[in-house]
Parts: structure tokens; C-alpha cells; sequence
């Protein structure tokens, strides 16, 4: 095991600071234009492929700056997930990134910043007084909890785990939804992840974790009603295998994939990004594009998988001038301190992982009766 001063240099390090920057891209790629159809993005801009200025004032739940690059709430909100984790150098609890989002708010310097926080902070403090967001289904921790499967890498299970039981924000199946997401990330990690391998194991984990009785199960609305996540991502991966194209599949995914009218509800992004991951063959820039151009909620579906396909690939993948633009519009805070921080947590929970593991081993040894 590296010390902490090499982590940088070994492949975990690398697929976490990718997954941080792929997914930050995709959000920032699809602020500009986001909410418009698919449509309407072709009509106006062809393929947006790079990543464009704003011509929107700034909003809490947008981006906070004009320029190129500038990424939204999606990837501030996933910041102060990290800021939790690496105050606490350890895996975080449901306590601790509330305190860290309510300290936030009440030391937040202008409108702005306190508007993004108020829902979070306030659904923290007050629990089922605070229906966030009405209580509507949305896709406000998908969008932002990656790094709960960066920190635990190839180990699907306790990904889910941790973000079903730290997630406050999601309404009914959207928690589903993001723990699904975390858990690709962490499958994504493993050395030999395909678009196939990820979406299976993650969805495996999910049935693993679900406790339904037998009659439920036998209820003809069963599939329609228990299994929305995965009823949705089969039905995105299906058209993606048919057509193995980003744009192909835009018009059948509008007419498939969408739950409600309200585009930034969590299901419609778990499979909009894991069908785009299929469709791209898993490449990421083609994930991100795709993302981008199927327009309704596309700044929160391209982050959700730049930060899969991130996790896959590592920075190679990703284009130099992408990064450029972001890291010169969002100079903090420095993603690659973040990366540093998840790399030594992650780290550090594989070696009390290994420790436990020999411990038992001695325990596994015959015993020789005296």
C-alpha cells in the first residue's frame, strides 16, 4: 500500500480525480442549456460538444457565473458532500453532512449561496417538519453523491448502503435512484468495468438491499410500482443496445423514459445517464455529449454519468480542453486536493478492510485441542 504522498500517483487517485472532473464537465456542459428540448438544442447549436458561456442571469440552482466552464448547484452540492467525508476522514454519516450543510448556510455571504442551501439546510435541521421540495421525487442527491462510491471502490454494496442511509434529500424512489447511481460508480472502478458490468452489478445490489414480501412481489403492478429504477434503466438500455447511438435514441427516450412532468426527477436521470453510457459503448465524452444534447434536466443526467464513465476510464479520457475550460472558470475550490483527500479515505478504509481480514484468517486456522 502506497503511502499518502504517492496515492497521487497510483490508478485509484486517477479515477477519482476523473470521475470529479468528468462529472463537473457534464454538468457545466449542459447548464447553458439546460431545460430546452432536444430539439431545440440541434436547431440552435447543432451538437454542443464543448463547454459555453451562459446567457442566463445567475440562479440558486443554476450556475453562479457567466463564463465557460462555470458548473452548477449539481457540482457544488457534491463539493460539500466531499468537504463532509474529508472533515471526518472516514465514511460519512447522515449527521454529518447535515451539520456540514447548515453551517454552510447560516455562514453563507450572500442571497445566492444561502438560496442554493436553504432547502437542504432546512429539510436537515427539521427532519419530516421539511418536505424537501415538496416532496417531490427529484433528482437532487443523484446528482451530487459519486463521491460515496469513490470512496468505496469495486465495492458496490457498501456504496448503496451508505447512500441510501445518509440520503435525506430524495422522496421515495428517487433514494433508490441515487444509491443505484453511487453504486455504479463503485462498480465502475473495478479494473475490467464495462457499460454492461456496471449497470448489472449495480442493479443486482439494489434487489439485494430491497425487503418486499412474496405477495407484493406476485401483484400485477408490482414491476410498475416497486421496480421503477429498474423497469426505466432496462427499458433505457434496451433502446441503447438497438441503436448504439447518442442521438438515435433521444426521441424514444422521450417518449419512454419520462415519469412525470417534472424533468429533474431522480428515476428519468438514473436512466437517461446509465442508457447514454450503453449507447456511447461506454466512452466517455460520447456519454457526456449524449447527456447534454437530450435536453430536459441534462446539466444533472450529464453528471451523474461523466462521473461513471470517469470512474471507468481515468483522465486519459478525457479531453484537455474540457478540463481547461473548467478548471480556469472554477478555480475553487481544487478539485484535485478533493481527489487527494477521497484517495486517502478510500485508501485508509482498505487497509482496516485488510486488517480485519487477516485478523480472521488466524481465527479460520484449525484449532488443536490441548
Amino acid at each position: 500500500m502506497p503511502g499518502e504522498h504517492q496515492l497521487s500517483e497510483t490508478v485509484l487517485f486517477d479515477k477519482i480525480f476523473a470521475s470529479m472532473l468528468a462529472g463537473a464537465i457534464g454538468d457545466a456542459m449542459g447548464g447553458p442549456v439546460e431545460g430546452w428540448h432536444w430539439q431545440r438544442i440541434a436547431e440552435t447549436h447543432g451538437v454542443v460538444d464543448t463547454l459555453l458561456p451562459y446567457d442566463q442571469p445567475p440562479d440558486f440552482h443554476s450556475h453562479f457565473d457567466l463564463a465557460p466552464g462555470s458548473y452548477t448547484d449539481d457540482t457544488r452540492l457534491k463539493h460539500l458532500l466531499c468537504r463532509t467525508i474529508l472533515d471526518h476522514d472516514s465514511l460519512p454519516t447522515r449527521g454529518d453532512f447535515v451539520k456540514t450543510l447548515s453551517d454552510a448556510y447560516y455562514a453563507a455571504e450572500d442571497d445566492l449561496e444561502r438560496g442554493f442551501l436553504e432547502e437542504y439546510a432546512l429539510a436537515g435541521i427539521h427532519g419530516n417538519g421539511k418536505l424537501i421540495w415538496g416532496g417531490q421525487p427529484t433528482n437532487g442527491f443523484i446528482m451530487a453523491n459519486s463521491a460515496l462510491g469513490l470512496i468505496c471502490p469495486c465495492d458496490p454494496e457498501t456504496a448503496f448502503n451508505l447512500s441510501f442511509d445518509l440520503d435525506f434529500i430524495s422522496m421515495g424512489y428517487a433514494r433508490y435512484s441515487s444509491a443505484i447511481a453511487a453504486t455504479a460508480v463503485a462498480a465502475a472502478m473495478q479494473p475490467d468495468a464495462t457499460a454492461t458490468s456496471i449497470i448489472d452489478e449495480a442493479l443486482a445490489t439494489c434487489g439485494k438491499h430491497r425487503r418486499e414480501g412474496e405477495l407484493s412481489r406476485q401483484w400485477g403492478w408490482y414491476e410498475h410500482v416497486f421496480q421503477l429504477n429498474e423497469r426505466l434503466v432496462d427499458t433505457a438500455v434496451s433502446i441503447a443496445s438497438r441503436h448504439r447511438d447518442v442521438f438515435a435514441v433521444r426521441q424514444a427516450f422521450y417518449e419512454q423514459l419520462q415519469v412525470s412532468p417534472l424533468g429533474s426527477e431522480a428515476a428519468q436521470t438514473l436512466a437517461v445517464a446509465l442508457g447514454m453510457l450503453v449507447a456511447a459503448d461506454g466512452d466517455l465524452a460520447q456519454t457526456i455529449i449524449g447527456c447534454v444534447n437530450y435536453g430536459r434536466d441534462n446539466d444533472s443526467y450529464a453528471s451523474v454519468a461523466g462521473a461513471i464513465a470517469g470512474a471507468m476510464h481515468g483522465r486519459d479520457a478525457i479531453p484537455d480542453d474540457w478540463r481547461q475550460t473548467l478548471e480556469a472558470a472554477n478555480p475553487e475550490p481544487d478539485m484535485r486536493y478533493l481527489a487527494e483527500g477521497l484517495t486517502a479515505v478510500a485508501s485508509r478504509r482498505q487497509q482496516k478492510m485488510q486488517a480485519v481480514t487477516q485478523a480472521v484468517d488466524v481465527l479460520l486456522r484449525p484449532h488443536l485441542l490441548q
